[in-house]
């Protein structure tokens, strides 16, 4: 009798960036103690956030058997009576894998609420899982490997463990042999997948999910007929799942949804478009005043305040200048072609209003304090402004979620992911030359493997083991080396206040987007003859897309999300900075917040779009399919085909971005903290933002990372409401303003 089995792939949840992990025998001096060191602040900061958060005992998390093996059937297929498969092993998981999953658990539940998907709809689909297993007894160690049953496959009914090596090296099976259970019995296997693929039924048809921008395929054998999906599941080559079959008798037809826009990026795009109907445009009208503003036209240094109109800008733009501007246009363009990025500019246009608006509330309800400091930001005019509504209750609840987010928001995606990535950057740019020769033994390796010859094949292996084993010895030492270095030197500034944030910032800032941009021109201007053609392209694209399969609304969706990722309009974050902004005219400091979006999404944002078209960057199906690069390795592969040396500059800007949005985070949590504890506290969480500064760059927290930075796109929930329901205050307060400007009663000073 044929028994059905389960096969699970084990998947570590905690990628192995820190070297080869807990299992692999350490060496001896700093690397070892290096590992020992990391592994032990992994465990120990993970317990922290899960207890923090969940509220677990640690006695629970630390009492199951390491040693015990289970198997896990919730999300797996149920294959058919005629398929058999081998289920494999998996160990319990540890305190840092079980934390992971109950974060994860949360960031799911995050999703389904805050990032819904309005205006999505149903659809039919199959997915392949079409495979061959190899087995032996387990205690048979060296012995081949004999097919359990044959799917469809051409390789031999045996392989010896020099095959399986050489199957690995073609990249024809993605791990080597494990443990596994058939028929209840311990086993040793592999898996060798033939068909993956997954198909969208269509007026009848089975057409196949290309790999890039939601295309599906037209004809050949990117079409199937019914005939041919009943054939494949009468062999149990198709995924089944009967909670979402469409039809009881077809367990292989699943019912999914597909489309729509996250709830949460249509509040953001519906509030910047509400704002700026009901401001009449002064996003538009009011720009050139913006400019005279930030120039210094109107700074009376006597006036209160703690920063210049300038550094405000410079302090908010920095942190959302960076990854988003980098990486953020080259996934969009990448996931719904060039159009995206038409509906990019359209919501960084609209999104400037947002920011005035929250930017002149932020002025109008902050607090000076008798030493001249000032607390300010969504916290305060929600609190202040709704209370003054008859809304006290409301503003109390909006201003204490708001500030809770940002705090969390602040240590995780305003300060140890950029660590984390900034940290990864130097790694790649300073071990570039042996990731070199690392590639160069890869290419060596297949050709052996195509050649079979098992002897050069071993040789290979050794040596790529051993450069292997340098580079992850270099980064026991060079991570957690430049996570102190990347924690001073953030210390050094955000103790000193928003003072020294806005002066590093003022710096750093317009720098590094000079010769971003300077490179971004050079490229232009060497193709100035395809510029036209592909500002066509653009606004084509995004009316009637034909590089994208998701349609108008898709790429629209597309477009939204990674501006409000970029910009960060209406999220109220930029409002703390720019309280701080000498003035004692709201709307001022307002105008001169606008200027972010469009130096953000418009200028910074446009300049890469350009360099990944005349690339191809977007479209090159070489580097986004089969290498697998998206966002900022995309756009520097992009950036490396034109300027051969820039890559190295490119990951230096990366850099000084992620270290620019840390410092600036720092004071967005910390003014959080101060309205919710007070400021005797401050000094604590400035100590606990330095210490994760440090932590960021040496743990990979996962899903815990993706929690918090989850935090700073739901902050726009409690913030965007505030504003709707303040708006008529700041507009009464605009046309006051733009009466007085008009007749001349303001002095200028530059």
């Amino acid at each position: 009798m044929k028994t059905s089995m389960v096969l699970l792939r084990k998947s570590p949840l905690l990628p192995s960036r820190l070297g080869g992990g807990i299992g692999r025998s350490l060496h001896t001096g700093w690397a070892g103690a290096g590992r020992q060191f990391l592994e032990g602040c992994r465990l120990a900061v993970c317990l922290c956030f899960c207890l923090s958060i969940i509220g677990t005992p640690p006695g629970k998390l630390l009492a199951q058997d390491p040693a015990a093996a289970v198997v896990s059937e919730s999300s797996a297929p149920i294959p058919s009576a005629t398929s058999r498969k081998v289920e494999a092993v998996e160990e319990t998981p540890g305190a840092l894998e079980w934390i992971e999953q109950r974060f994860g658990d949360a960031v799911s539940l995050m999703e389904k609420v805050f990032f819904y998907n309005l205006f999505s709809h149903q659809r039919e689909t199959i997915q392949f899982d079409q495979q061959e297993f190899y087995t032996r007894p387990f205690e048979a160690k060296g012995q081949p490997l004999t097919l359990l049953q044959r799917n469809g496959g051409e390789l031999p009914e045996s392989l010896d463990e020099n095959a399986v090596r050489r199957l690995l090296a073609l990249g024809k099976i993605s791990s080597g042999i494990g443990p596994g259970l058939l028929d209840d019995r311990k086993v040793d296997f592999i898996s060798v997948p033939l068909n993956t693929d997954k198909y969208v039924l269509e007026d009848g048809r089975y057409r196949k999910e290309l790999p890039m921008r939601q295309r599906l395929g037209e004809a050949g054998d990117d079409v199937l007929s019914e005939a041919d999906v009943a054939a494949a599941a009468a062999r149990g080559w198709l995924k089944t799942d009967a909670e979402n079959a469409a039809d009881s008798a077809k367990p292989y037809l699943i019912t999914e949804s597909a489309g729509g826009a996250p709830l949460v990026v249509l509040w953001l795009a519906c509030g910047a478009v509400f704002f700026t109907v009901f401001m009449g445009g002064f996003n538009i009208w009011g720009f050139r005043h913006a400019i005279d503003v930030v120039r210094g036209k109107y700074d009376n240094p006597d006036e209160p305040g703690e920063v210049t109109h300038f550094q405000a800008l410079a302090s908010a733009l920095s942190a959302t200048v960076g990854l988003g501007n980098i990486a953020g246009v080259t996934i969009a363009m990448t996931v719904g072609g060039p159009g995206a990025f038409f509906w990019m500019l359209a919501c960084g246009a609209f999104g400037m209003t947002s920011k005035f608006v929250e930017c002149t509330l932020g002025q109008k309800y902050r607090q000076v304090k008798p030493d001249g400091t000032i607390l300010g930001g969504p916290m305060q005019y929600l609190r202040v402004g709704l209370a003054e509504m008859k809304l006290k209750w409301l503003g109390v609840v909006l201003s204490l979620a708001f500030a809770v987010m940002c705090i969390m928001a602040s240590f995780g995606g305003g300060n140890m992911f950029q660590a984390n990535q900034s940290g990864q950057q130097m790694l790649t740019l300073i071990q570039a030359g042996r990731q070199a020769q690392l590639d160069e033994l890869n290419l060596q390796i297949k050709t052996a493997a195509n050649r079979e010859d098992d002897n050069q094949l071993q040789s290979l292996h050794a040596e790529k083991d051993s450069l292997k084993a340098e580079m992850e010895d270099f980064e026991q030492v060079f991570i957690p080396g430049f996570g102190l270095v990347l924690a001073f030197l953030v210390g050094i500034v955000i103790i000193g206040g928003i003072k020294r944030i806005a002066a590093a910032a003022e710096k750093i800032v317009p720098t590094m987007c000079l010769i971003y941009m300077a490179a971004c021109l050079y490229i232009i201007v060497s193709h100035a003859e395809l510029v036209p053609g592909l500002v066509v392209q653009i606004f084509s694209e995004a009316f009637h897309p034909q590089a994208f399969g998701g349609g108008l609304l898709g790429v629209l969706v597309v477009g939204v999300q990674r501006a409000a990722f970029s910009n960060e309009a209406g999220v109220g974050s930029a409002a703390i900075a720019h309280s701080a902004a000498k003035t004692t005219e709201p709307v001022r400091e307002g105008a001169v917040a606008l200027l972010g979006p469009f130096i953000d999404t418009i200028v910074v944002c446009s300049m890469t779009a350009l360099v990944i078209l005349i690339t191809g960057a977007w479209n090159n199906e070489q580097w986004v399919v089969e290498q697998g690069l998206a966002g900022t390795p995309l756009t520097s592969k992009a950036f490396g085909q034109e300027i051969s040396w820039f890559p190295a500059v490119l990951s230096v800007a990366v850099v000084l971005f992620a270290y620019s949005s840390m410092i600036s985070w720092s004071y967005y949590g910390e003014k959080c903290w101060e309205h919710l504890f007070g400021v005797r506290s401050t000094m604590v969480y400035k100590t606990l933002y330095v210490g994760c500064a440090f932590l960021g760059t040496i743990v990979n927290l996962g899903a815990v990372l993706d929690f918090s930075d989850m935090m700073i796109l739901t902050m726009a929930f409690p913030n965007i409401l505030g504003l709707i329901l303040l708006s008529p205050k700041v507009r009464a307060d605009l046309r006051d303003y733009w009466r007085r400007y008009e007749a001349g009663e303001f002095k200028k000073y530059g």
